[in-house]
């Protein structure tokens, strides 16, 4: 670290007002390190004083260039804030191609004195991670915080032959009192706009160098923070945002004149007529002919589909880039290593040429956000799935997913809108499935013994996604954005042994064996058994009065939860749950519990199922209603009388 104490003058503070569009920072005063709240957001722990992206975008006639300078500043108001001076940024990086310098970051912290300490981060506090064949992470984190730091940084990405503009996210977890993304490009180009959660987006305009240049300026001024809600779908729906797509001035008016249908046909168009797809996706892969001629003898195509789909998978055991682009296929295969797209462009090729009907489909994972059908950009996209047919069935296929089964969709684009590409046009699809794709099976049978304690095993089944997560517990956040499948064991219960037998087919469930012990609560002669030893989830996540977001299950779920224990003599039971059934209003929901004894066992039963997995937040009251009265229900115990 350099540290130097540095005494600035009086100056207007930074909150007297931004200008319109071309925002210049001033220098941090001590009155910056002084501030206590944000006006505009009260209660945040931090806040985005400034965000500044300024991009020049350079063409020929066989490239192009764009390079990007970006700077932020952020107020830390107290220790809760801490973890926003821990700074994240994924970068393309590839020789020739992108690359990010000049990275910078300064603290700034108050003196006893009133002046201001200014603290520069050295190049060892950067640490640069590879997260891909073509995406670096550089990791760093702002030392000697106290609260009312500022802190700040800057640098520099280039890139070469881009071909469209990522999302500009300008609402963030925490408050941003500026925020700005600049273009500067030739005047044959245009870049158009299409903001999401704002009904109008400033923005300024200027011809620069003789006119032969546009800059454009878009700013945004006092934005509140971004709020997360339990079983929210992406937080990119929601937060405020621009897309960009990038063309030429007369492909601008041409596009004017034609549907956007007709646009994303003329963009999957310029795709599968691209040197890419024509020399390498089209072209056999070198190395590849004895894994096609083993494939073309299995009779079944759904089980040639099955066997090429998993022989990807195997091949390419690490973890992909998420991406929607690809370089190239040959590389990527010799070296087992690629980006999502590269690895199922293999899937694509292998298919094609073991004589499956197959089509490249562009999808908008999970947590990039829904894709706007209206406006026509292939930067929407972040993946490259494949569709693949049989005689009576189609698959969605992602091979770049190591757990995922051939049979069902991948959880990541589950209820959404994917573009099928072909030769003759651009299709719109939604990848649904009605089928409860999150499902558990669980059976616990236990004695009572004469103290009160409870020994037994229960034998548990994941079917589908819920098998997935249980072997990969990473995809866990894919659906819920949390990690709701964590064991959580009511007080008194312990796992003495699990045994875990894998499944001998794709389409057969995870098992688990488990031997506990259980000591329930007791007052005097009363035992209070908790019935929910072993359910998934045991805490109620819609407890807030007001929904700001749409509700997203990820898929229909089914939970069935079976219960025996055999009880010794002198016991019996004093209290047990009424048999009811609680549905939604609407029938989406379904909970089931049924219990009965005879004089030596205990029996109980509980189903829960849901038959829709969105739901509108104007829903939100039904719903939370019936999630309020079968949490109630679930935290109804068993009552076991022992006998004076």
């Amino acid at each position: 670290m350099k540290r130097f104490t540095v005494f600035l003058s009086a100056c207007l503070c930074w909150l007297s007002g931004f200008p319109q569009g071309n925002y210049e920072p001033s220098p941090v005063t001590a009155a910056d390190l002084q501030l206590k709240t944000c006006s505009f957001d009260p209660d945040a722990t931090a806040m985005v004083i400034y965000d500044i992206e300024e991009s020049d975008i350079t063409t020929d006639l066989y490239s192009s260039r764009m390079r990007t300078d970006r700077k932020v500043r952020i107020k830390i108001f107290n220790e809760k804030g801490y973890k926003h001076a821990t700074v994240r940024i994924p970068y393309l990086f590839k020789r020739g191609y992108a690359k990010m310098k000049r990275l910078q970051g300064v603290v700034y912290t108050l003196n006893a004195d009133g002046s201001v300490l200014k603290e520069e981060l050295d190049r060892d506090d950067f640490f640069k991670n590879k997260a891909g064949e073509y995406t670096n992470i550089v990791n760093f984190t702002f030392p000697h915080l106290k609260p009312g730091s500022i802190i700040e940084y800057s640098y520099t990405t280039i890139e070469n032959n881009i071909l469209f503009i990522l999302p500009w996210f300008i609402q963030q977890d925490i408050p941003v009192a500026y925020s700005s993304r600049t273009f500067t490009v030739p005047v044959d180009l245009r870049i158009r706009e299409r903001p999401y959660g704002i009904d109008s987006l400033p923005q300024e305009y200027h011809l620069l160098k003789q006119d032969r240049f546009r800059r454009t300026t878009y700013y945004m001024k006092d934005l509140p923070a971004f709020h997360r809600e339990p079983y929210m779908s992406s937080a990119n729906d929601y937060l405020v945002r621009v897309s960009f797509s990038l063309g030429s001035s007369f492909s601008a008016s041409l596009r004017s004149l034609s549907s956007s249908g007709q646009q994303w046909a003329q963009m999957g168009r310029r795709v599968l007529n691209s040197d890419f797809f024509n020399e390498q996706v089209l072209q056999p892969i070198p190395g590849t002919k004895e894994l096609v001629d083993s494939a073309k003898k299995i009779e079944s195509r759904e089980e040639r589909i099955r066997f090429l789909y998993e022989s990807v998978q195997k091949r390419f055991d690490r973890e992909a880039d998420q991406s929607a682009e690809a370089d190239s296929l040959l590389p990527a295969w010799t070296s087992r290593e690629g980006t999502s797209a590269e690895i199922n462009y293999i899937l694509l090729n292998l298919l094609d040429h073991s004589n499956i009907n197959c089509y490249p489909i562009m999808v908008s994972t999970r947590s990039n956000g829904k894709v706007n059908r209206d406006f026509p950009s292939m930067g929407q996209f972040n993946g490259v799935d494949v569709l693949a047919f049989d005689s009576t069935n189609y698959f969605i296929l992602d091979a770049s997913l190591r757990k995922q089964p051939y049979h069902i969709p991948p959880a990541n684009v589950l209820n959404r809108a994917a573009l099928v590409l072909s030769a003759d046009s651009a299709q719109w699809i939604m990848v649904e499935d009605e089928r409860p794709l999150l499902s558990h099976s669980i059976s616990i049978f236990a004695d009572m013994l004469p103290d009160g304690k409870l020994e037994g095993t229960a034998t548990v089944q994941y079917f589908d996604y819920a098998k997935i997560y249980r072997l990969d517990t990473a995809l866990q956040k894919e659906i819920n954005g949390t990690d709701r499948f964590a064991d959580k064991r009511p007080e008194g219960y312990k796992q003495l042994s699990l045994k875990q037998e894998l499944p001998s087919s794709p389409k057969d469930p995870l098992t688990e064996t488990i031997e506990f012990t259980y000591e329930p609560p007791n007052s005097g002669q009363f035992y209070f058994i908790n019935a929910q030893l072993l359910t998934p989830e045991d805490i109620n996540p819609f407890t807030a009065s007001e929904r700001r977001t749409d509700l997203d299950f990820g898929c229909n779920r089914s939970t069935v939860v079976n219960l025996q224990i055999q009880l010794p003599a002198g016991f019996q039971p004093d209290h047990l749950p009424k048999n009811m059934l609680l549905r939604a209003p609407d029938s989406s929901c379904l909970y089931r519990v049924s219990c009965n004894a005879d004089k030596t066992t205990l029996y109980m039963t509980q189903v829960f199922e849901t038959r829709r997995a969105l739901f509108d937040k104007e829903e939100y009251p039904g719903l939370k209603d019936f999630f309020r009265q079968m949490y109630a229900r679930m935290a109804e115990e068993l009552v076991i009388k022992k006998a004076e």
